[in-house]
């Protein structure tokens, strides 16, 4: 089997409307502004003026700066070290804008509606063109990671879903939400010349996909029977779980492998980087933004994708929701709630990285 590559199959219905109507206001004018905002990533971004030497992203603001064992590492290795993470996670968004282009071109054929058809066609031209200034920038650096499993999984379990909201959920409510996060904290942090070029056109292209999203689902997930939408919060809170990191099992595990690349002496720093990363309560994450509590719950919330059930699981992982206010705090895994409700939860047995046992809970 080629490594390059995976296919994954589905049974897609596919709608057709005699109906040219654009009657979702909010969705036409998402469209008229994907139109008017169009870039070329090829003639848009003078990709002459990219310096192999310069830092991807900002060290100062980068959390592994805020690490002992990074800290007590020479500066050179320091360097190779942020490189490697950076470009790691420039693989992944990659991986996932790929993803996002596949994914928007079933639901041009599986959305019911015309303006949903039109938003996930404009959507469309705005992931290839992402598929390609993120390509193209790789190659600049001459090195591209392979997709990480556990985005390989998501991806696959999402291209292979055969109803659309679960499409929809996935790709634009939690995916695109995560990557909007990235964007917004790249145009921030980015410091190589052509990074900081398009960064910023990425970010607002992101923004309207993530908009796409809440828009198309807020009316219709209260339409859906209970059982698919218990099915789709499943979903959610499983994709979290992955991605999140909180649920028992680190996420994006082989960027550790990255490290292997950058010539630091793996049997010394990785278990001091390890121990670190077991204590989070020891960690300064003070003024750190999480993707899930800016953006991804936030937005679940809003369409109706988070139910009473789960709620102690998003605590387990550190997250406090206030379903009455649709407010999410941060209060992470070393929190004395988080703590309590993780040892309520051991004791009943409950594997709370699974919606459907954290849903029969007695708490």
């Amino acid at each position: 089997m080629d490594p390059s590559q995976f296919t994954s199959e589905s049974l897609l219905a596919s709608t057709f409307r005699d109906d040219y109507a654009l009657e979702h206001e909010k969705l036409e004018s998402l469209y008229s502004k994907a139109k008017r905002h169009q870039w070329n990533a090829e003639l848009d971004v003078d990709w002459g003026r990219f310096e192999p030497d310069a830092f991807v992203l900002d060290p100062e603001a980068d959390f592994l700066s805020r690490l002992v064992c990074v800290q007590e590492l020479p500066e050179a290795e320091r360097k190779r070290l942020y490189r490697a993470a950076n470009l790691f996670l420039i693989s992944q968004v990659l991986h996932g804008e790929q993803a996002a282009l596949m994914t928007c071109g079933q639901l041009v054929n599986a959305v019911p509606d015309m303006d949903g058809k039109f938003a996930a066609a404009s959507q469309v031209i705005d992931e290839a063109r992402h598929v390609e200034v993120f390509a193209r920038y790789l190659q600049c650096h001459g090195k591209r990671f392979p997709m990480d499993p556990d985005l390989r999984s998501i991806v696959q379990q999402l291209l292979s879903e055969t109803d659309w909201e679960a499409k929809c959920v996935g790709m634009q409510v939690i995916l695109e939400s995560i990557a909007l996060s990235f964007f917004r904290l790249g145009e921030e942090m980015a410091v190589e010349p052509v990074l900081q070029q398009f960064i910023g056109r990425v970010h607002e292209d992101e923004a309207r996909h993530v908009a796409y999203g809440v828009l198309t689902l807020e009316d219709r997930i209260p339409e859906l029977a209970e059982a698919t939408r218990e099915r789709l919060e499943n979903w959610a809170y499983d994709a979290i779980a992955r991605i999140g990191g909180r649920a028992g099992k680190p996420a994006f595990s082989s960027q550790l492998q990255a490290l292997a690349e950058t010539g630091i002496d793996l049997g010394t720093f990785l278990p001091k980087l390890l121990a670190e990363l077991a204590h989070p309560e020891k960690l300064d994450l003070s003024g750190l933004r999480d993707p899930m509590a800016q953006t991804v719950l936030p937005n679940l919330l809003r369409i109706g994708l988070v139910p009473e059930r789960l709620v102690p699981g998003y605590l387990a992982q550190g997250w406090r929701i206030d379903l009455d206010a649709r407010s999410v705090d941060d209060i992470h895994t070393f929190a004395d709630e988080t703590r309590a409700v993780r040892a309520e939860l051991r004791e009943q047995g409950i594997d709370f990285a699974d919606p459907k046992q954290v849903s029969g809970a007695s708490l």
